[in-house]
């Protein structure tokens, strides 16, 4: 009978705070794995963890992990979301703060990420770098003390809220730029595959596009950033290897925790605003994705063990 009752009713965000502050502030190798799984620079020594951090009138970091790599200061700005929607600005603030912080030289390196139920994370577009719920609470269960255990379960029942609560909301003017955008893909890059936008919701804003030759690799249009990005996800390291060898002088890589990608600035767009006003940088956009692609079947051969 006990077992069937949970051991609280509902998860707050700041309960999760606390979750991870402690597991920051006291445990070295879950610190280590943690570094890892977000793909940083190794982690040699921990210098500390604290929350609600205000700085430079930006806002406020969740939790702010400091820690050293080797010679370097790192610090970790985590936002801690559940199911909350991000705040006007929210992403940019925190790369604001990065910035701050790195001016101000009281840190070597500094990154965001952000700590969220998986549904939320793919579901969102500002922060590329993101651990799960879920991953942590796998993390904490294999370590299987008691309390790892408790604290497992508790990742679990707020993952559990966001998914019986979740469902996405339509912004009007986003949804139309979308419609706009796809449109236009297919009337002037139709090799490029994209799904028919239906419900878009205010923050999406990277469309995802695809090449029915080119499996495992996902075409992502940033439009904010106004990057361009074929992402390369379930590829042996060697592949990375071949990608920074022959990159063409247009084109940069770049390394995600989970991915790599090959990289092109094209301009940045603003989804909330009129379509036809930005058709530039739309084309612009779509014009250097293609260029990626035919780059990449040009050499398809050295991504035979992934293609």
């Amino acid at each position: 009978m006990e077992q069937s009752i949970l051991p609280v009713e509902s998860i707050q965000e700041r309960d999760v705070d606390l979750i991870l502050l402690e597991e920051l502030s006291t445990d070295n190798s879950f610190c280590e794995w943690f570094i890892r799984e977000l793909d940083l620079p190794t982690l040699t020594s921990v210098n500390g963890a604290w929350s609600s951090i205000s700085a430079f009138g930006l806002g406020e970091t969740d939790i702010l992990f400091s820690y050293n790599s080797n010679d370097k200061k790192i610090f970790v700005l985590i936002e801690n979301k559940l199911d909350a929607s991000f705040q006007d600005e929210q992403f940019n603030r925190y790369l604001k703060r990065v910035d701050k912080y790195l001016t101000k030289k009281e840190c070597d390196n500094a990154f965001a990420v952000l700590i969220a139920p998986k549904l939320y994370c793919e579901n969102q577009s500002d922060f590329e770098n993101y651990l799960t719920y879920e991953t942590i609470s796998e993390k904490l269960e294999y370590v299987g003390t008691k309390r790892k255990l408790f604290k497992s379960n508790l990742l679990q029942i707020a993952t559990e809220k966001l998914r019986r609560g979740y469902q996405p909301i339509n912004s009007i003017p986003v949804q139309k730029f979308w419609h706009s955008y796809w449109k236009f893909k297919e009337e002037k890059y139709p090799s490029l595959i994209m799904k028919k936008p239906d419900i878009v919701p205010h923050n999406s804003d990277w469309p995802m596009l695809y090449d029915s030759d080119l499996k495992n690799i996902v075409f992502y249009h940033k439009l904010g950033q106004g990057n361009t990005d074929a992402t390369f996800k379930g590829f042996p390291e060697e592949v990375e290897f071949k990608i920074k060898e022959l990159l063409p002088e247009w084109a940069k890589f770049e390394k995600h925790s989970k991915s790599c990608s090959i990289r092109v600035f094209s301009g940045k767009i603003d989804r909330t605003k009129d379509f036809n006003e930005q058709i530039d940088n739309v084309n612009n956009g779509l014009k250097n994705l293609e260029r990626i692609k035919n780059w990449l079947i040009e050499n398809k051969n050295w991504l035979k063990k992934g293609v």
